[in-house]
């Protein structure tokens, strides 16, 4: 099986994998021989690439198949959330049943519990973003050996966490909320207390899940809203999204101005034990990939290099292949370097391209 963008069929490929419209409805079964006829009509429904078979295994590592699986959903997130209407939540809950059974199958991987975190840097809206929280917070609560009913009521929290966003005239996308007016900071942040009061009567979603859409913002020393607790009263449930939240919050451009995944990742550092639980975000940090495969990078013997592959207990010592030297000069034979063996180079930092 192989994950293919639908520009690149060519007819006569057999589908690996259900292909579903945003409705939630299958499209095509898993086991049809794609026709032209077919494969013209993706496209108009925003649908961008398909799993066909090809008598293999999948070339994805395992730890990518979360990633994939938020991927996979944007579609069908958008449209429940662009066709949201205040407390009219039927769209809702179908993404949610959908997220469980995802959440289900991947449960069933032994290797779940080491999925990793690969991020890019890139501008998203609150839909993605939603997506992302969902996505990074249930792989931390596989890697804490959470429960599934916990894992389920996380993902379910974290994509619907900024539902109350929905309902916001104030502008929050590539932009640091404290530099607005205190009208504007109060009115963002009455999101919290909106989310909650649209979904708190449905009995589909549990209290623990509602509780992250109403406390998400909540932090350790007690400097959050909408109540202001500490510690001790904050659910370990919130705990989690609050992490994986400003974490996607900086680089997506939601609530901050754009930041670099690094800045994202020492604001986590600084703030660990003040603002977020201090064991969570250790665990968190351990699963961010800082250099995602195909980034250009430049080593400190100044050759530069593509990440082919990750050292999953190194996340910032990848396996890299030379493209070239110090002086620019490209090497004419593949040439791969395992950072995690070859101990005296490292990475200095990530190139912004490679000509």
């Amino acid at each position: 099986m192989k994950k293919i963008s639908v520009k690149d069929l060519q007819g006569g490929e057999i589908l690996a994998k259900d292909v579903y419209t945003v409705e939630f409805q299958v499209l095509i079964a898993k086991g049809t021989v794609l026709k032209e006829e077919y494969i013209d009509k993706l496209p108009l429904l925003n649908i961008e690439f398909v799993y066909i078979e090809d008598g293999k295994e999948p070339e994805e590592p395992k730890e990518q198949e979360f990633n994939m699986m938020a991927q996979e959903m944007v579609g069908k997130v958008k449209f429940a959330l662009e066709h949201h209407i205040y407390k009219n939540n039927k769209e809702l809950k179908n993404i949610c049943t959908m997220t469980e059974d995802l959440i289900e199958s991947v449960l069933m991987e032994k290797e779940a519990s080491t999925y990793m975190i690969e991020m890019k840097e890139e501008k998203n809206d609150m839909i993605t973003h939603s997506l992302h929280v969902c996505s990074f917070a249930t792989m931390l609560a596989f890697r804490l050996g959470m429960d599934k009913a916990f894992a389920i009521d996380i993902a379910k929290g974290g994509l619907l966490h900024d539902i109350g966003l929905r309902y916001l005239t104030v502008p929050y996308e590539n932009c640091d909320i404290d530099r607005l007016s205190s009208q504007e900071q109060k009115e963002y942040r009455k999101h919290t207390t909106n989310g909650y009061m649209s979904l708190g009567q449905e009995g589909w979603l549990t209290e623990r899940a509602k509780k992250i859409v109403l406390l998400h913002h909540e932090y350790e020393n007690g400097s959050g809203y909408p109540i202001h607790l500490t510690s001790e009263r904050i659910p370990d449930a919130v705990k989690i999204i609050s992490i994986c939240d400003v974490f996607d919050e900086m680089i997506s451009g939601i609530g901050f101005c754009h930041r670099k995944v690094q800045e994202a990742i020492e604001f986590l550092k600084y703030n660990s034990g003040r603002l977020f639980y201090k064991n969570y975000t250790d665990v968190f940090l351990s699963m961010i990939v800082c250099y995602p495969v195909g980034s250009i990078v430049r080593l400190s013997n100044g050759d530069v290099g593509k990440v082919i592959r990750q050292n999953p207990k190194f996340n910032e010592r990848p396996v890299v292949e030379l493209l070239c030297d110090a002086n620019g000069k490209k090497y004419g034979k593949k040439k791969i370097i395992d950072l995690c063996k070859t101990l005296n180079v490292f990475i200095t930092y990530e190139e912004d391209s490679m000509e």
